[in-house]
Order: C-alpha cells, then structure tokens, then sequence
C-alpha cells in the first residue's frame, strides 16, 4: 500500500490538489534518456498532477525540455517545483514560453533560484496572459531570489 506523504497543516489548504503519484527526478545530471523520460512524464496523461524537481541541478536543457513538454495537451499537470536550481532569468524566459501554453499549472515553485526583477517581470507577464486566456496559474513562490 502506497502512503500518502504528509503535508503541513498550513500547506494542506493550498496543496487540495495534491494526488499521486510523485515523480522526483533526483540525478542532478541528465542525459538524453532522462530527459526524453522528464518529456514523456510531463507531456501524456500519466495521471502525475505533482513534480518535484527541486535541487536537482536544472539546467538549460532540462528547461527546454519541460518548456516543450509543458505545450502538450496531455500534460495534467498542477504543481511544478523547481526550487533550489540556478534557473536564472534566461532560463525563466525559456520556461514562461511552455507556460504560457499550459492550461494546467495552477502552482509554481521557483523559490532559490538565480531569478531578478527582469525574470519575475516575465514571470508577472507570464501569468497575466494566462488569467487573461482563462488558465490561471493560482500561485507562484519566489522566496529567497536575489
């Protein structure tokens, strides 16, 4: 039996959401097969809601790779959490490209990142032409960016 992770009390309002399964991409180093697996995972309908890829080294490929994988019309999507990587305000751009796209990300973590006022203006355009097309996205954390 699969055991639902706990979630803080005062997380628990804003993760309703939260579903398995979780997929953790953990290697810090990806390569062509780990990627084309990210894609995979991200694009279909594998019924992943939640995926955490914080503190695994995100890179410019990896940002690419969910950017596309972020435009299908199978990814379902909801919480997408890439802190504690050097995403930075390129790579915000490269991101925002995909999400713009998505109809399904409701929440967003970029906290510990490499991310300025430049990135979170993308990122504020980013979300506003989503409010604007019907898809919001519902929550963006930004803690602990220079």
């Amino acid at each position: 039996m699969h055991k639902q992770p706990s979630i803080h009390s005062s997380a628990r309002k804003q993760a309703s959401f939260y579903n398995n399964p979780i997929f953790s991409f953990t290697s810090g180093q990806s390569d062509k097969d780990a990627l084309a697996a990210l894609h995979s995972l991200i694009s279909q309908k594998t019924g992943l809601r939640h995926i955490n890829l914080g503190k695994t080294g995100i890179g410019n490929a990896e940002c690419e790779t969910i950017s596309d994988a972020l435009t299908s019309k199978e990814c379902n999507l909801i919480f997408l959490d890439l802190s504690g990587n050097q995403i930075d305000d390129e790579r915000v751009a490269v991101l925002c490209a995909g999400l713009e796209k998505n109809t399904t990300i409701k929440y967003l973590d970029l906290s510990e990142n490499k991310i300025t006022d430049s990135g979170v203006e993308t990122i504020r355009r980013c979300v506003e032409r989503r409010a604007e097309l019907g898809s919001p996205v519902q929550q963006v954390w930004m803690r602990e960016n220079p």
